[in-house]
C-alpha cells in the first residue's frame, strides 16, 4: 500500500496541481483534499489499463466516513479492514472504530456523497485523474471510483515541494490540452509572482528570484553583507535550483572572460569587489538547508574559478545562514572550510571567521 497522506497536506498539493485561479475550486478543496487522503489509505488506485475486476474501488462514502483519527491506524491490517467496512456500511465502520477505541465521526455528513460524486470526481475524471469503473450505474452503492495511479503518484509524502511541482508539470503535460497548460501556468506564474523575492543588485537594477528561505539569504547578502564589505561590489551572477541563473553585470562578465555555464558547478551567488587590489573574488552559499562551503566544495569551487582564470588567492569565500539558531547552521559551521567566512541574515552587521592561527605539521 502506498504511504499515507494527510487530508490538509493533499489538499495544499491540489493546489499545486489544480490553481484555484485557474480551475474550478472542487479540483482542490478541503472535500478534495480529503478524498485523495481517503482513497489512497483504502488503496483505491489503479492505472488506466488495470482490470477493473482487479482494481481496488472506493465509493463517495469512502471519502465522507473518513476521519483524522481512523488516518492515524496505518498499518496495512488496519487499512484493510476499513476499507472492507467501509464497502459495507456505516455500521460496519463504526463497529471497527469501536474496537479501536475511536468514535465512529466522520469528517462530512452523508448528502455529501453527492457533491463528491458530481463535481469534484467528475472534475477529475475530465482532467485523467481518476477513473470510474465501467458498466456500474451512477446510483449503485458499488465501489467504482479509483485514483489514477499516476496522479496518486503526486501525493508521495516523502516528495518536497519542488518535486510535487516539477512533477504536476509533467503530470498537465502528459493529460491536458494546450489551452488548459497555458491557463495553468499563467495561474502559477501570477501566484508565484506575489511571493517571489525582488533583490536590488549594487547598480540598483533588480532581479526576481523564487520565493523561499535562500531567496531571502541571496537578498540579505546582496543588499546588506555586501555593501558593508565591500569597497565596490559588482553581482555577477546568481544561480538558483533548475539551472536558472540570474547574470548580473554583463559588461564585467565579459570583460573578465568569465563564462556562466548553468551545467558548471557554480556557487549560488558570485560577486566581485573591483575596488580592491587585485579585484577579489567573493564565491557565496546561500544555506537554506544544506550546501555551506565544506573543504570539499572550497575545492570543487576552486578547480571551477580555475576554469575561469581566476587566481585561487583572489577566492573569498562566505557560507550565508539564515540564523546562528538555524538548523542547518548548527548542524554546518563544524564543517566550514578554513579560510572562509559566515554570516546570518538576522545578524547582518557581523561576521564569522574561520582560519588557522598556527601552522600545522602539513604546512611545514
Amino acid at each position: 500500500m502506498r504511504k499515507i497522506i494527510t487530508p490538509e497536506e493533499a489538499e495544499r498539493r491540489l493546489e499545486f496541481i489544480f490553481p484555484r485561479a485557474a480551475f474550478d475550486t472542487v479540483l482542490s478543496n478541503p472535500l478534495a483534499g480529503t478524498a485523495v487522503a481517503a482513497l489512497i489509505y483504502v488503496d483505491a488506485v489503479c492505472s488506466a489499463d488495470d482490470d477493473a475486476e482487479i482494481a481496488r474501488w472506493g465509493r463517495p462514502s469512502t471519502v465522507v466516513w473518513i476521519s483524522d483519527a481512523v488516518l492515524e491506524h496505518q498499518t496495512d491490517d488496519e487499512r484493510l479492514a476499513w476499507r472492507v467496512a467501509a464497502l459495507r456500511n456505516s455500521k460496519d465502520v463504526e463497529q471497527l472504530q469501536e474496537s479501536w477505541g475511536i468514535p465512529f465521526q466522520p469528517k462530512y455528513r452523508d448528502n455529501t456523497r453527492e457533491t463528491l460524486r458530481d463535481e469534484t470526481f467528475r472534475a477529475w475524471r475530465e482532467h485523467h485523474a481518476i477513473r470510474k469503473r465501467p458498466g456500474i450505474a451512477v446510483n449503485s452503492s458499488k465501489p467504482t471510483w479509483s485514483l489514477l495511479d499516476d496522479f496518486a503518484d503526486l501525493f508521495d509524502p516523502d516528495m518536497t515541494d519542488d518535486q510535487v511541482r516539477e512533477c504536476a508539470q509533467q503530470w498537465r503535460d502528459r493529460h491536458m490540452t494546450p489551452g488548459t497548460k497555458l491557463k495553468a501556468l499563467r495561474a502559477i506564474k501570477a501566484q508565484e509572482a506575489k511571493h517571489a523575492v525582488t533583490v536590488t543588485l549594487p547598480d540598483y537594477s533588480t532581479r526576481t528570484l523564487e520565493p523561499g528561505k535562500s531567496s531571502h539569504i541571496i537578498k540579505g547578502v546582496i543588499e546588506e553583507w555586501a555593501p558593508a564589505r565591500m569597497g565596490e561590489p559588482v553581482v555577477l551572477a546568481i544561480s538558483e535550483p533548475g539551472n536558472k541563473v540570474h547574470i548580473g553585470d554583463k559588461g564585467i562578465l565579459q570583460s573578465t572572460g568569465i563564462k556562466i555555464d548553468p551545467k558548471d558547478v557554480l556557487p549560488d551567488v558570485l560577486m566581485a569587489d573591483v575596488n580592491s587590489e587585485p579585484v577579489t573574488f567573493w564565491i557565496i552559499e546561500a544555506v537554506a538547508s544544506d550546501g555551506a562551503v565544506t573543504e570539499g566544495r572550497r575545492k570543487a569551487l576552486l578547480e571551477w574559478a580555475a576554469q575561469q582564470n581566476i587566481k585561487a588567492s583572489q577566492c573569498s569565500f562566505l557560507s550565508a545562514f539564515e540564523s546562528r539558531n538555524a538548523a542547518p547552521a548548527k548542524k554546518r559551521l563544524k564543517d566550514l572550510a578554513v579560510g572562509t567566512w559566515a554570516w546570518f541574515a538576522d545578524e547582518p552587521g557581523h561576521e564569522l571567521s574561520w582560519y588557522q592561527m598556527f601552522p600545522t605539521a602539513d604546512d611545514a
